[in-house]
């Protein structure tokens, strides 16, 4: 816990009369990506805010910061800055006097129940990760399966490349795949090889953002970047407020997507009960 730091990080700043400072939002690079984080920050924070690249110099006096990407949360901080990052899961503090990560996981218990509405017979899931930065989240949806009677398997894929032996050598009931939000593992070819297999079996894949239910996943439970955003901008005023949270934080807002014809296909409908869109 760095609570004691972050404190003092913001009775320094305002001893020194920079507490009005708005916030700097660091962007790892203009991908449309990042910038609908940005979009998110900036609606929930209620006023636009200086913004540079990764590689540039902040404002001289700037303290605290939203860093979005994982470039953009991995460079060096002014000593006792105050972060949050988004789209960035292996970001650490490092300089900063406290840092927290918006995860790229919705919010586990929802996650469990949504996915639990869609497909009312999934009893066992097999979820894959592989980064170290993926076992919290991983543990934590563990414990959010056992909470509403899904068994949630922890499949630790490490490296990722071993993904498809990793499947051939599968033992025992799997009513479902989930890959995290991992980008070690999740690349075009693990994709596509759990797509087929699940495909193959006629077991639902589901994935943890919306750009792969239009590639073939069944279904997708996932935050948008813009509601990364929103979470960020909220976690940032509550540590400049003097409330520090959690390490890690989830936005609230998810987001069901059904791809039609691959639910089908894996036993999933007629009707998509929780859905927010279905893509023919």
């Amino acid at each position: 816990m760095r609570i004691p730091l972050l404190l003092t990080a913001l009775c320094v700043a305002a001893n020194a009369g920079v507490s009005s400072a708005p916030p700097v939002a660091v962007l790892s690079s203009e991908s449309a990506h990042y910038r609908q984080a940005l979009d998110g920050f900036t609606e929930a924070w209620g006023s636009t805010v200086p913004v540079i690249l990764a590689g540039q110099l902040p404002p001289p006096q700037a303290w605290a910061f939203v860093a979005i990407g994982s470039k953009a949360a991995a460079r060096r901080w002014p000593q006792d800055a105050v972060v949050v990052s988004c789209l960035a899961p292996s970001a650490s503090a490092g300089d900063a006097a406290a840092l927290t990560r918006v995860s790229l996981l919705p919010d586990p218990t929802i996650l469990v129940a949504r996915l639990r509405a869609l497909a009312p017979s999934l009893r066992v899931l097999r979820v894959f990760w592989s980064s170290e930065s993926s076992r919290s989240d991983t543990e934590a949806l563990v414990a959010a399966g056992e909470d509403q009677g899904l068994v949630v398997l922890s499949e630790r894929v490490d490296p990722p490349s071993l993904l498809p032996e990793r499947l051939r050598g599968l033992d025992g009931p799997a009513d479902g795949l989930w890959l995290m939000p991992d980008p070690a593992l999740v690349n075009e070819q693990n994709f596509a090889t759990v797509r087929e297999y699940a495909a193959a079996r006629r077991i639902p894949f589901f994935g943890p953002t919306e750009g792969l239910a239009e590639r073939g996943a069944a279904a997708t439970v996932s935050v948008t970047f813009r509601e990364m955003g929103r979470a960020a901008a909220l976690a940032l005023r509550a540590k400049l407020n003097g409330r520090p949270g959690p390490e890690t934080v989830r936005a609230a807002r998810v987001t069901v997507t059904v791809n039609d014809p691959a639910a089908r296909a894996a036993g999933l409908g007629p009707t998509f009960t929780g859905a927010d869109k279905v893509l023919p």
